[in-house]
């Protein structure tokens, strides 16, 4: 029995090294080109891209046309002899289509979708025709069936297409004239915008996207990284990814469980579901938004949200905010006044603890009860009873902890002249941890 494990040996060396060699010698057969086509199109021109699993860049250049540059990768055995550069484009899926206001350039991707399952056009590990398992470096027919492969994440096994290995598109280049609107949709891809835009139209999945200024922006983007320079308009739809920026000046943002930041706005408009808000300075917030946090470093005329377990901090409060109005529960808050000269604070709020540098008023609230008749009166007459809310058993006074002062109910505050030009600041927040210092 050994002796036969020793005569196995050198076979199964031999058979190693074949192997490793038709490997690499395969490797060495791989090829790279670089491929171009122009299209007519004129300044202010719409140029919609739709592509998926590629890089793609864009640019602006002077001349009045649109040209697209590829970089091909592939191998020796396809078919390429007397092959022009737009022959090259139409057997890729590449299709340039120039209309007298725009331009389209479609692709298709180097994976495509059949019956629900994904396909890629290169050599298996394994290929099973008609039941029977083949070479799969064999010289194949053209015609053999496309074999799914397994999918695991977001990779995919091998599968045979055809009887060679179709070329793969590396990186797609596309110089634009400038003054250009762009309307791009990319899937499983980047995206880099090198130029300046007035209008763009973004859809963005499974990618990042890397874009300087652009004046009109919409964007809806789902597990994507996106950096963006000033932006003049934007309306976003963002889930499941990280979105910066410089200086936003209007802003309506869409967001689900992602991280957003930028620098300076004018105004923001937030929807917003588990996601963390990041904002060096901005004069006007509104909205509603769920989990997560908001931060902003100064904040210059107002701020009014709806929230549930939403943390809040504001570094600096101008002195020229009119309103901070808050609706939240189960949050940490922090509303610095220490700038502030004027203002006067409203809160309410059951089991919330207090940290202040002002004396808290607690406020006397009136519950109207009908009477079934007196002798002084009739059913319709109703008398007053004043209870003064607070926390524990004794309900008439504020509980005093290590951690800080549990709050009355409702309590308010005047800091100042507030006849005038003052802050108001209005909260409403349950189960909360508020810090005015």
């Amino acid at each position: 029995m050994n002796n036969k494990r020793l005569a196995l040996f050198p076979a199964l060396l031999l058979a190693g090294t074949l192997l490793t060699t038709g490997i690499q010698t395969q490797a060495q057969n791989i090829l790279t080109k670089e491929l171009t086509q122009e299209v007519a199109s004129q300044k202010g021109s719409l140029i919609r891209i739709v592509s998926s699993s590629r890089k793609v860049t864009i640019k602006s250049w002077d001349q009045p046309k649109v040209k697209v540059t590829m970089e091909v990768v592939y191998d020796t055995s396809y078919p390429r002899k007397n092959k022009t550069d737009v022959e090259w484009f139409e057997d890729l899926g590449i299709h340039i289509k120039p209309f007298s206001n725009r331009v389209d350039i479609l692709t298709g991707p180097s994976t495509h979708l059949v019956s629900g399952k994904l396909y890629t056009t290169v050599y298996p590990k394994e290929v099973i025709v008609d039941g029977q398992q083949i070479n799969p470096y064999k010289k194949l027919p053209l015609k053999v069936k496309t074999v799914p492969g397994s999918q695991q994440g977001n990779k995919l096994e091998e599968v045979v297409v055809s009887g060679y290995r179709r070329p793969t598109i590396r990186i797609m280049s596309i110089m634009v004239p400038a003054g250009c609107k762009l309307d791009i949709e990319n899937n499983y891809g980047d995206v880099v915008i090198g130029m300046n835009v007035d209008e763009a139209k973004l859809e963005i999945s499974n990618g990042t996207l890397d874009a300087q200024d652009i004046k009109d922006l919409k964007l809806v983007a789902n597990y994507c990284n996106a950096n963006l320079g000033n932006i003049d308009k934007a309306e976003v739809e963002f889930k499941n990814g990280s979105f910066r920026a410089q200086n936003i000046n209007d802003l309506d943002m869409d967001s689900r469980s992602s991280s957003i930041e930028y620098e300076k706005g004018n105004y923001l408009y937030v929807r917003s579901d588990a996601d963390h808000y990041t904002i060096d300075a901005i004069d006007k917030v509104d909205g509603r938004k769920t989990y997560g946090s908001i931060k902003i470093d100064q904040l210059n005329t107002s701020f009014d949200l709806e929230g549930n377990n939403v943390d809040i901090k504001i570094r600096n409060i101008g002195q020229d905010v009119s309103l901070i109005k808050i609706n939240n529960k189960y949050g940490d808050l922090r509303l610095p006044v220490k700038n502030l000269k004027n203002y006067f604070v409203d809160f309410i709020g059951e089991y919330s603890t207090v940290f202040a540098p002002f004396q808290k008023e607690v406020v006397k609230e009136e519950e109207k009860k009908e009477t079934e008749g007196t002798a002084t009166g009739t059913s319709n007459d109703k008398v007053k009873e004043v209870v003064v809310v607070g926390y524990g058993t004794n309900r008439q006074k504020a509980t005093t902890t290590s951690a800080g002062e549990v709050a009355p109910r409702h309590f308010t505050s005047t800091m100042g002249d507030t006849k005038g030009k003052h802050t108001r600041i209005e909260l409403t927040c349950h189960y909360c941890t508020l810090d005015f210092k």
